[in-house]
């Protein structure tokens, strides 16, 4: 009955034998490689920005191998996770696949429920309902895959419940939560929600085992040691970490800050670079358009002679041709005007070869055009410390 209620993202179709498809000689081979078998427990990562989902089995020593990556062939929405019905994102956050959620009736080939919104996402009132990972390349709010990829995985997740897993974990991350990426990104509204998805994340990469994952204050938390009941909303209880691992954390932090601060440091550098080479050419397209505006008032063709030769206007005219109609006299008004006009445009033929050949972009810009992006004078030169966060705290376990 479950399993017909399970629809995935769309309606039944009469079942026809795929979700039995058996694991390849080839993928067996492959897990006999890892030190596992075939009904090992099952983890499952998915990671947006790289579009792939990794499929990691147990190995006879507790820990968990890469066994395969499998190509995302679309996935809904943005970076960020999902919040309301209809949004057609796709969520991230740590969710458990229990044999019900398994769906061979998906007319999206194969699938299983993520089991959105889980205790987190309901503590902020996140809505939705048959977010999926299916088949059949199309995603309204689901992680879609080819059919080859998900009879694959499904089949590895039937073999491990048969093997006696209660649950299957899928932790799904917007990108891979390296420091450069958390820096990449740490202007998002995400951020903050970033960090908390990466303390489950490192506790991985550190025991690559799947972490216990609890909820309480709205807020993730891994592997906690003791505590009692965690109510999602309510106040967290009291809990420790595990000392070694917590000593590792602390060390791997102490680490990915460093790399952290370094990816910023570099990204704000490429960003000032860029605004420069923007500024450089829109100081180069006022040299230009000054140029032109000076040869026109000249009586001269902008554009130089050769260009005039190809457009049959030469700056030189010919000597047969008819000389122009001497112009009125100016009155004694415009022809101070005139003279000062003059002036300054000699003035600034004689001062341009000099600030062109300097190659400087701030004389050149002094001496044509005020910049769009000029300091005022209270503006410091420096850039300002500002109160944004580090890469990510330590969990607030209590000792």
């Amino acid at each position: 009955m479950a399993v017909l209620m399970l629809t995935g993202c769309n309606p039944e179709l009469l079942e026809d034998g795929k979700h039995l498809q058996p694991i390849s000689a080839k993928l067996k081979d492959e897990i006999r490689k890892l030190d596992s078998t075939e009904q090992a427990p099952l983890y499952i990562r998915i990671f947006k920005k790289e579009s792939v989902l990794e499929a990691w089995k147990q190995r006879k020593d507790g820990t968990y191998a890469l066994l395969k990556t499998y190509p995302i062939c679309a996935y809904s929405g943005e970076f960020g996770p999902k919040k309301r019905e209809g949004d057609r994102q796709a969520p991230e956050g740590f969710y458990s696949i229990t044999r019900g959620q398994m769906n061979p009736r998906s007319s999206y080939y194969l699938s299983f429920n993520l089991g959105y919104p889980n205790k987190f996402d309901r503590a902020y009132g996140r809505t939705g309902k048959h977010l999926m990972v299916h088949g059949s390349c199309s995603s309204r709010g689901c992680y879609a895959m080819e059919d080859a990829p998900i009879a694959e995985i499904y089949a590895l997740g039937r073999e491990s419940f048969a093997g006696g897993q209660r649950t299957f974990e899928v932790h799904a991350f917007p990108f891979r939560m390296t420091p450069e990426n958390m820096a990449r990104y740490r202007d998002s509204e995400h951020f903050a929600f970033w960090q908390n998805l990466k303390n489950g994340y490192d506790h991985f990469q550190i025991t690559r085992k799947p972490p216990k994952v609890e909820v309480c204050n709205r807020t993730y938390i891994f592997d906690p040691v003791g505590g009692g009941h965690f109510d999602a909303t309510g106040p967290c209880p009291d809990y420790a970490l595990e000392p070694s691992l917590l000593a590792s954390l602390k060390k791997l932090r102490a680490k990915e800050n460093v790399r952290f601060q370094q990816a910023v440091l570099e990204l704000e550098q490429q960003a000032k670079e860029k605004e420069i080479k923007t500024a450089d050419a829109m100081v180069d397209s006022q040299l230009d358009l000054l140029k032109r505006k000076q040869r026109i008032a000249e009586g001269k063709n902008p554009d130089g002679f050769l260009a005039g030769l190809i457009n049959g206007n030469p700056t030189t005219p010919s000597a047969n041709a008819p000389s122009a109609a001497p112009a009125p006299a100016p009155t004694q008004a415009q022809g101070q005007g005139q003279a000062s006009q003059q002036q300054a445009l000699a003035q600034s033929e004689i001062n341009r070869p000099q600030t062109e050949q300097s190659g400087s972009f701030f004389s050149r810009l002094r001496s044509a055009v005020a910049s769009p992006f000029k300091r005022s004078a209270s503006e410091p030169t420096q850039p300002q410390q500002t109160s944004e966060p580090s890469l990510l705290t330590l969990p607030k376990a209590r000792q």
